[in-house]
């Protein structure tokens, strides 16, 4: 496979990835209705994931290819499924935390190796769309990773005000 095949390929992945991250993102915003400071980032966080979207197929057009329809559609049935799984858990809030630190992460290690390969393939454009979508995931996973302890406590209070009564 030539090489500006293969980093569309990865384009291509990533661009179904964020689409799936976005249904994600919006059902652990619409369960963190109680806790304002987490739905906002999540929301603002949601609005991001869907131009990081938009970013990465441009790059993917601006190479020549196309987003996979197959990959869109199994990354936003996948994101849905997903995004409701914890639904019914009394820790959602805490779940939901841990799981979207660890995909944040995910991320950051897609966007660099997309980062490797777009700047070994002089493909400037691509680099600084990777650049700029890794400073974003990196905020946000430092933002829930300073959210975590919180959640945590609030979870373990809460359970044992419940187990008191």
């Amino acid at each position: 496979m030539p090489r500006n095949d293969l980093i569309v390929a990865w384009l291509n992945d990533a661009h179904a990835m964020e689409l799936g991250i976005a249904q994600v993102l919006e059902n652990h915003a619409a369960s963190a209705a109680d806790h304002p400071e987490m739905q906002a980032r999540l929301e603002q966080h949601l609005e991001q994931t869907r131009r990081h979207a938009d970013l990465v197929k441009s790059c993917v057009e601006r190479l020549g290819g196309d987003t996979s329809a197959v990959k869109t559609g199994m990354a936003s049935v996948m994101g849905t499924i997903q995004g409701m799984s914890t639904k019914i858990a009394k820790d959602e809030l805490i779940k939901n935390t841990l799981h979207d630190y660890g995909t944040e992460h995910f991320e950051m290690a897609c966007y660099t190796s997309l980062l490797a390969a777009a700047e070994d393939l002089g493909d400037m454009e691509t680099a600084q769309v990777c650049r700029q979508i890794l400073r974003d995931e990196q905020a946000m996973a430092d933002f829930l990773f300073q959210q975590i302890p919180t959640a945590t406590l609030e979870m373990l209070h809460l359970e044992a005000a419940t187990a008191s009564r």
